[in-house]
């Protein structure tokens, strides 16, 4: 609108010389609008339409005009070559601006005073379902000490007009000052508060309360903020964007009561409570995303760069991470390693080692202490690691829970996500006992295969060493059909 208001005093201005005949007659009213209508609209390159031109009390004017076939503006005042005081009224249902468009209804009222080198603006009604104020200075070259005031406002529709993505959702109240605006410099600042806004594409139905300041030196913007709701709590510190550079940093501090709030945006029903710090970067398109978390009892430290996302562990707690991705909790262990994940790729890839490492009671440990009769519970194994890829919904891994003297490995292991099904070769060793065979079916009810041959073979050798190829074969036959026996006694409720 400051072309509209610059080409249409100007011009005005101008058309004095036309003479008394323009001015004294109906029909050079209206040749004058004609005028005025096309050179306005060449001027602006927007369609403006003169509805109406009263020149009878000139230099009093009262002038009508549509905006685009949408909103109607009327003014009434003096304008002469060197100044203007007038009073306007803005109104309509719709307001379109080159390719700004406002789809509800304005009605603002406000007065135009002063010479055109250094004129005054003023403005008060209804805008973007709320209030709207505001009065600036327009000189030559810039708008000067600018007061803009938006309260009540459809933060929606403020976003959508500005050409900007529709990130929030809500009520806002702004409220700004510049001491100077223009195309290359400015120097203010905003507030934006919101008491009960959305984010729509993240937690669309949880509001929060917004408290900001933005701080413009010319292309540098300044920024802080809080964001408070019943879901957590984000502040954004030290934060900046540079308009001509594309490029912005922040330091920020995330806390989340409940995850699993957020299920519709991550596809996965996390849950718990997360705190987080860390800083972001972007620059060239690219987003540099760096931060630590206490989420799982150590540290766990991220970086996410061109799609890449890689980990440090350092004392997770494995059960705390397998009850956040709803595994069973076979083990229990501090884990320290790294992990990464390509997202184009959709590749996961896990390298650990485990330490502190402890069976918990499952259907597993249960057949294991009854085929051997060793308590795998009360072993801590040091010496463990575990190794992983997941892609396409599987994961393909190797375990191994060793302390030197006692093991049990899985290896060639797969987790189906699609179907929860499980499949892996498991070999045991504790006490000298040896235990070879496989699992299968579900992660929730797995059954397990022993291999007997080898399990024969490992108790053959425990009992009888040395008498194995001597000439005592009656005494052999008899006590290898006892263990036969032994074995399937134990072993019974498993095959």
């Amino acid at each position: 609108m400051k072309v509209f208001f610059k080409y249409l005093f100007w011009l005005l201005s101008c058309l004095t010389l036309f003479g008394f005949f323009i001015f004294s007659t109906h029909l050079g009213a209206k040749t004058l609008g004609y005028i005025l209508e096309e050179y306005l609209s060449t001027k602006t390159t927007n369609k403006i339409e003169v509805e109406s031109f009263n020149l009878d009390a000139y230099p009093h004017l009262k002038i009508e005009m549509k905006i685009n076939g949408g909103a109607k503006v009327y003014l009434e005042g003096v304008a002469n070559r060197n100044s203007v005081d007038m009073q306007y009224h803005l109104t309509g249902e719709t307001y379109r601006w080159n390719d700004m468009v406002m789809g509800r209804p304005l009605d603002i009222l406000g007065r135009i005073k002063g010479e055109f080198s250094n004129l005054a603006v003023l403005g008060k009604g209804k805008a973007f379902d709320g209030n709207i104020s505001f009065d600036f200075k327009k000189t030559a070259d810039a708008y000067r000490d600018v007061t803009l005031s938006l309260h009540n406002v459809q933060s929606e529709r403020v976003l959508k007009f500005l050409k900007k993505k529709p990130l929030l959702r809500g009520r806002a109240n702004i409220e700004s000052r510049f001491k100077l605006f223009s195309k290359y410099k400015r120097d203010g600042k905003s507030i934006v508060t919101m008491q009960r806004g959305f984010l729509p594409t993240l937690v669309p139905y949880i509001p929060f309360v917004l408290d900001s300041t933005i701080i413009f030196e010319n292309f540098l913007y300044k920024f802080q903020g809080e964001l408070n709701s019943k879901v957590g709590s984000l502040v954004v510190r030290d934060a900046y964007y540079h308009k001509i550079l594309k490029k912005a940093e922040a330091h920020y501090d995330l806390k989340v009561k409940e995850l699993s709030y957020f299920e519709t945006f991550s596809n996965y029903q996390f849950n718990g409570e997360l705190k987080s710090k860390g800083f972001f970067h972007y620059e060239d398109e690219k987003l540099l995303l760096k931060g630590t978390t206490d989420k799982f009892e150590g540290e766990l430290a991220y970086q996410y760069k061109n799609r890449h996302l890689d980990l440090s562990l350092k004392g997770l707690s494995l059960v705390k991470l397998l009850e956040q991705f709803h595994y069973p909790k076979l083990l229990s262990a501090k884990i320290f390693g790294n992990a990464e994940y390509d997202a184009d790729k959709k590749i996961a890839i896990v390298n650990t080692k485990l330490h502190n490492v402890h069976f918990r009671k499952t259907k597993l440990t249960d057949m294991i202490s009854k085929a051997t009769g060793v308590n795998l519970l009360a072993e801590t194994y040091d010496k463990s690691s575990f190794v992983g890829g997941y892609q396409n919904e599987r994961l393909n891994s190797i375990l191994k829970i060793d302390n030197g003297v006692n093991h049990f490995y899985l290896t060639d292991t797969i987790l189906d996500k699609t179907t929860n099904g499980i499949s892996s070769k498991f070999a045991l060793r504790v006490d000298n006992d040896e235990l070879f065979g496989e699992i299968y079916g579900t992660l929730e009810d797995p059954s397990v295969s022993i291999d007997m041959r080898r399990l024969l073979k490992s108790q053959l050798k425990k009992r009888f060493g040395s008498f194995l190829g001597t000439s005592k074969t009656e005494k052999l036959k008899s006590d290898i059909k006892d263990l036969k026996g032994t074995l399937s006694e134990k072993l019974g409720d498993f095959f």
